[in-house]
């Protein structure tokens, strides 16, 4: 059972990486805020040149070092402190993604690359909603009975889904200029898997 959940997690992450790859940099530090079972910093670690800080809420890693523990308010990171910012199917989660974005802006002096399902309609809204159940409060229930993480008191309930003109506008509010959208449509279910890539705005 372990080595079947660590083997779909493991295709899931390169898969997500190998999106990803065109608009990471060549080398430097960059950090995976919310960065859950860590699969998704080990599969980037295997970029040549590349270094991976994790950032998250909880301890939910299987793989890798682990995140560094943080608030919810504010990142232990200085101004700049990466050369690039991931945040991966995050924002549903946090009390204030606007705030968490302006942190991610203030401690990164590049590109910050988001990857959040959006839904278009009730069908889609419905759809992400149950998956959102099975990826998020189900997987994590296994993984505590199954000994992969323990950290049963912290529950991934989605507080809020999001179209994509309502995270244009979430972008906005944060201080980003969205400087491509790239969607991952699921074929007749009305939710796509977005990625977006920010820029700070210039002041």
């Amino acid at each position: 059972m372990l080595w079947l959940a660590n083997l779909i997690m493991t295709y899931r992450s390169r898969s997500l990486v190998k999106r990803l790859r065109p608009h990471l940099p060549a080398t430097g530090l960059i950090a995976d805020v919310g960065s859950g079972t860590g699969h998704n910093a080990e599969a980037i670690r295997r970029l040549n040149g590349i270094e991976v800080h994790e950032f998250d809420v909880a301890d939910l890693h299987w793989v890798g070092p682990g995140p560094q523990i943080f608030d919810k308010c504010r990142l232990p990171a200085e101004d700049g402190s990466f050369e690039s910012l991931l945040l991966l199917f995050v924002l549903q989660y946090p009390d204030s993604p606007s705030e968490l974005l302006k942190e991610c802006r203030r401690v990164s002096r590049g590109p910050t690359l988001v990857v959040q399902s959006t839904f278009r309609g009730t069908w889609g809204r419905t759809v992400l909603a149950v998956r959102e159940f099975f990826w998020g409060r189900a997987a994590l229930r296994l993984a505590v009975l199954t000994g992969l993480v323990h950290c049963a008191g912290h529950i991934l309930k989605p507080r809020r889904f999001f179209t994509v003109s309502e995270l244009h506008r979430l972008f906005d509010e944060a201080g980003f200029v969205v400087v491509n959208t790239i969607p991952a449509e699921w074929f007749g279910l009305c939710v796509s898997r977005d990625l977006f890539i920010l820029q700070p705005r210039k002041r």
